[in-house]
C-alpha cells in the first residue's frame, strides 16, 4: 500500500504538466493552421502563359479617316501586344490583301521597340467612282496565330492634278473661262492699244485630294486667238514657275494688250495658259492643266442726248 501511494505521488505532476500542455495560451505560438489575411498572387516566369492581341489600322499620308484617291500612299500600322497590354518587338507581321486594289511591295515588316509594324502600301487605281479594300495583318507568336483586318475606301475624285480655281461652271455655254470686259466711252481713233490684267489662282491637289504645299508649277502662255500679245508675270515674259504656298495656293499675273476697236464695236482675245508640275507619283513624269480667259475691249457709241 505504502509503494502505490509513491507511485501516484511520482504519476499525479507528469499527468498535470501533460494537461497543461493540451490547452491554449495567449502568450503562446499561434496556430499554424489558421488562415491568413493576404491575397493570394500568381506565380510569374517562365511557367506563365499569355496570350497576344494584334490589331490594324491605314490611314492616307495626308488628312484623315480612310478614304485614299487613286494611286495614293497608304499606311497600315499593325500593332502587337501581349496580355498583359505589353508591346511585343521583333516579331514579323504579315501583311496581304484579301480584296481590292493594292499594292504591297513589302510583304513581311517587324514590329518596333512599341510593338508596331507599319507598312506603305500603294492604292490601285479604281476605274470606278468608289472601291473598298480588305487589308490583313498575322503573325504567330509562341505558337498562337493572330490576325487582324481594316478596310479603307478608294475614291476618284479630284486627285494629283492642277486645278485652276474660276467662278465659272463647266455647263456654262462658253465654257470656264471668265469673260473680263472693259468699255471704253467712244474713244476716236487712232489710240493706243489697252493691256487687261487677270489674276489667276491655281491648286495642285495630291493623291487625297489635299492641296500640296511649297510645289514649283512652270506656267507658259500655250495659245492665243485674236491677235493680241499676251504676256504673264513682271516682267513681260511667256514662262514663269510659280511655287504654291503653305495652303497649297498659287497665283500669278496674265495680261493681254488689245487693240482699241472702232466705236460701236469689240475686240476680243481667248488667252490659254498651262500649268505643268512634278507628277507626284513618278518623279521621271508630269502633270498639267490648261486654264484660261476671254478678254473683251468694247468702244461705246457716243451717249445720245434729247433736248
Amino acid at each position: 500500500m505504502r509503494h502505490m501511494f509513491k507511485a501516484a505521488l511520482i504519476l499525479l505532476p507528469v499527468l498535470l504538466l501533460s494537461l497543461t500542455g493540451c490547452g491554449s495560451s495567449s502568450s503562446g505560438n499561434a496556430d499554424p493552421f489558421t488562415p491568413g489575411s493576404g491575397e493570394p498572387t500568381t506565380p510569374t516566369g517562365a511557367g506563365t502563359v499569355l496570350s497576344y492581341n494584334l490589331t490594324l489600322s491605314v490611314t492616307p499620308t495626308a488628312g484623315t479617316g480612310t478614304t485614299v484617291g487613286p494611286n495614293s500612299t497608304v499606311i497600315a500600322t499593325a500593332t502587337l501586344t501581349d496580355s498583359a497590354g505589353n508591346p511585343v518587338a521583333n516579331q514579323p507581321i504579315k501583311f496581304e490583301s484579301v480584296e481590292g486594289p493594292v499594292t504591297i511591295d513589302t510583304a513581311i515588316v517587324n514590329t518596333d521597340s512599341n510593338g508596331k509594324a507599319i507598312n506603305f502600301l500603294r492604292a490601285g487605281s479604281s476605274t470606278t467612282s468608289a472601291v473598298d479594300v480588305i487589308l490583313k495583318a498575322s503573325s504567330t507568336v509562341n505558337s498562337q496565330f493572330v490576325t487582324s483586318v481594316a478596310i479603307f475606301k478608294i475614291l476618284r475624285s479630284e486627285t494629283n492634278v492642277i486645278k485652276f480655281l474660276t467662278t465659272k461652271n463647266p455647263t456654262d455655254p462658253d465654257g470656264t473661262l471668265n469673260t473680263l470686259e472693259v468699255t471704253l466711252d467712244a474713244v476716236e481713233l487712232p489710240s493706243p492699244p489697252r493691256t487687261i490684267l487677270q489674276l489667276v489662282p491655281f491648286q495642285i491637289l495630291d493623291n487625297n485630294g489635299v492641296p500640296r504645299s511649297r510645289v514649283p508649277v512652270t506656267i507658259s502662255v500655250y495659245s492665243e486667238i485674236g491677235d493680241c500679245p499676251v504676256f504673264i508675270h513682271s516682267p513681260e515674259t511667256t514662262q514663269f514657275t510659280v511655287t504654291t504656298d503653305d495652303t497649297g495656293l498659287g497665283i500669278f499675273n496674265a495680261g493681254v494688250t488689245v487693240d482699241v476697236p472702232e466705236i460701236g464695236s469689240e475686240n476680243a482675245c481667248s488667252v490659254i495658259y498651262k500649268a505643268e508640275a512634278t507628277d507626284l507619283n513618278d518623279t521621271a513624269a508630269t502633270i498639267f492643266s490648261y486654264g484660261g480667259f476671254i478678254a473683251v475691249l468694247v468702244n461705246e457709241k457716243p451717249q445720245t442726248t434729247t433736248n
